[in-house]
């Protein structure tokens, strides 16, 4: 069985809420001020002057004469003039005027070329600053003190609160479980890798409230906190905005996709991993709009930690280097409040990939405040499951940091560098070591996936409607009338039974990780805790009992969309 699956019951302090006592983990950096984030962020004018200087250099190697660097301003002026036509309340109020501005420049310059780039690179300086100025994040420590005791607090109260509620009558001695929050995985090799190394954590993406929940879990087991990127049309909610803007959140606009801001942005996160700070990016890029595990990863952002990588072992000639680590986490949830909308989203893009403008449902201070108030008391089950670290190449390393290979052999990450047996900047095979990268994250996702009983239940009612329906398509099936839409509890018993069987192999296979509760002997139990688990805010239930004892579907899509969660690991054939 892969790892050492550690559960950590995180309780509410009922006498001193003072007391930081969420979670049995001391921080590994007692003191806030020696944190890296904190260090780099004190320097916040001279970042975004560095940031600034890099980002126009590295566009100057790609575009050496007049014309080049006149083409490269005209095709982020034409992207971000449609931008502007549709602001948010994030944008600047200048914004329209700047860019019209710029373009005034541009067509005076246009109409006299004279060889020389002096203008342009002007201009280019001003767009580069208004980027890296919106983009660089901050840190205070005052607030990050206050976040860390409020957010646990809140936590535990209002799950206190639901469970007092909650269906306990299951399971007799594991109501404990129904209680926590749970911290799995390889947290100790983290703790110990992340005093000396640099952390890139690496979650899935589900939910609107990933950020907060993998920000809390890196807080739990006592890590320093991460430079993280957050969407800038979260800075829209004032709430969060307030926190964000002093926790380490580095904003990204994915309206701009111009390759001024892209480089600006990807500079920024490489500068801010190889000076030591710890970092956190969705590789996914954005939430998983059926609920499968990622297995197709964004390479920009990783490929910065490899830059940082390179940058550390050049500058300190091979010896003495500090290593970044990466650390995939995956967040499983039981019950995702915006399931419908996602999977509604899926369905009417299948086989397309296209940029997904997050509506405004969430873009006030109350509903933000609401949507995370609902998803807490709903009574969910919700795990972080740590992976293994693994370096900038996909390698594992063992509890001392060291590269092994697939047969426990170290491996010298130096030779990655090297060109001819001297380190050197060689950017050419930057795109297979992210490939190697990406393709050992997707592995870490699988692996560390938890099979929670609302995905078991949803899993094998799905593949039992797909079998009543055999000669029917996806969307058919999904289609399905009403009256067809039912099953006995014999028969979900049994389906249930021969998934856990399967879900059961590949845990000791170490190909994914299985939920306590859905290990349990009793399938009858089983059944009834997930079914009351399952879609418990949605207005419909992807299951329910009827009456006359019927396990019934109310929306085959979310039915769908948790289902998927199991998707991937072939346990169709065996079922």
């Amino acid at each position: 069985m892969q790892g050492n699956l550690l559960y950590l019951h995180i309780m509410a302090d009922q006498q001193d809420t003072s007391k930081r006592t969420t979670s049995p983990y001391k921080r590994i950096i007692p003191n806030i001020e020696d944190w890296p984030i904190h260090r780099i962020s004190k320097n916040r004018e001279q970042v975004i002057l560095d940031v600034v200087e890099e980002t126009l250099q590295n566009i100057l190697k790609k575009n050496a004469t007049e014309k080049d660097v006149h083409n490269e301003l005209a095709k982020a002026v034409y992207l971000e003039k449609i931008r502007v036509e549709r602001p948010w309340k994030t944008d600047p109020d200048d914004d329209k005027a700047f860019w019209t501005d710029v373009k005034n420049q541009l067509v005076k310059l246009e109409s006299h070329p004279d060889g020389k780039i002096d203008k342009e690179i002007e201009i280019l300086r001003a767009i580069i600053t208004r980027y890296v100025t919106e983009i660089v994040g901050n840190f205070n420590k005052k607030t990050y003190d206050f976040s860390e005791r409020f957010v646990p607090f809140a936590f535990n109260r209002l799950l206190n609160a639901s469970h007092s509620r909650a269906f306990t009558r299951l399971f007799g001695n594991k109501k404990d479980l129904l209680k926590s929050i749970h911290l799995i995985g390889e947290i100790d090799q983290l703790r110990n890798l992340a005093k000396d190394g640099i952390i890139v954590v690496v979650p899935t993406h589900t939910s609107n409230i990933d950020s907060i929940t993998v920000g809390w879990g890196i807080s739990a087991i006592g890590l320093p906190a991460c430079f993280y990127g957050a969407g800038l049309n979260l800075f829209s909610v004032k709430f969060l905005a307030y926190f964000m803007n002093r926790l380490g959140a580095y904003r990204v606009d994915r309206r701009k996709k111009n390759s001024v801001y892209l480089e600006a942005l990807k500079t920024y996160s490489t500068q801010t991993i190889a000076q030591g700070g710890h970092s956190l990016f969705f590789p996914g890029g954005t939430r998983s709009r059926n609920n499968v595990v990622e297995s197709q990863l964004k390479l920009g952002l990783l490929g910065t930690a490899l830059e940082a990588q390179r940058r550390q072992i050049i500058e300190n000639k091979g010896e003495n280097f500090k290593k970044v680590y990466v650390v995939p986490v995956t967040l499983n949830y039981g019950f995702v409040l915006e399931a419908p909308e996602l999977i509604d989203e899926y369905l009417k893009n299948v086989g397309k990939e296209r940029y997904f403008v997050p509506s405004d449902k969430y873009s006030s201070s109350y509903k933000i405040l609401k949507f995370l108030y609902r998803f807490i008391t709903a009574d969910a089950d919700f795990t972080i499951a740590f992976g293994r670290c693994m370096d900038i190449f996909g390698n594992q390393v063992d509890d001392a940091g060291n590269s092994v290979d697939h047969n426990g052999n170290k491996i010298n990450i130096t030779d990655y560098f090297k060109s001819k047996g001297e380190l050197k900047y060689d950017t050419q095979r930057d795109a297979v070591y992210t490939k190697m990268l990406s393709e050992g994250i997707v592995t870490a996702f699988k692996k560390n996936n938890v099979a929670l009983p609302e995905h078991v239940i949803a899993y094998s009612a799905f593949k039992l409607f797909q079998q009543k329906h055999h000669s029917s398509d996806l969307y058919s099936v999904l289609r399905m009338p009403e009256e067809f839409r039912e099953l006995t509890k014999e028969e979900l018993k049994i389906m249930v039974q021969k998934v856990v069987k399967q879900l059961t192999k590949l845990e000791h296979k170490g190909e994914i990780r299985v939920d306590p509760i859905v290990s349990a002997e009793d399938t009858d139990e089983l059944i009834e805790y997930a079914i009351k688990k399952l879609g418990v805010y949605h207005t419909k239930r992807p299951l329910l009992k009827t009456k006359k004892g019927l396990i019934k579907c109310q929306d085959m899509k979310l039915l769908l969309f948790y289902h998927n969660r199991l998707e991937g690991y072939e346990i169709e054939k065996h079922v």
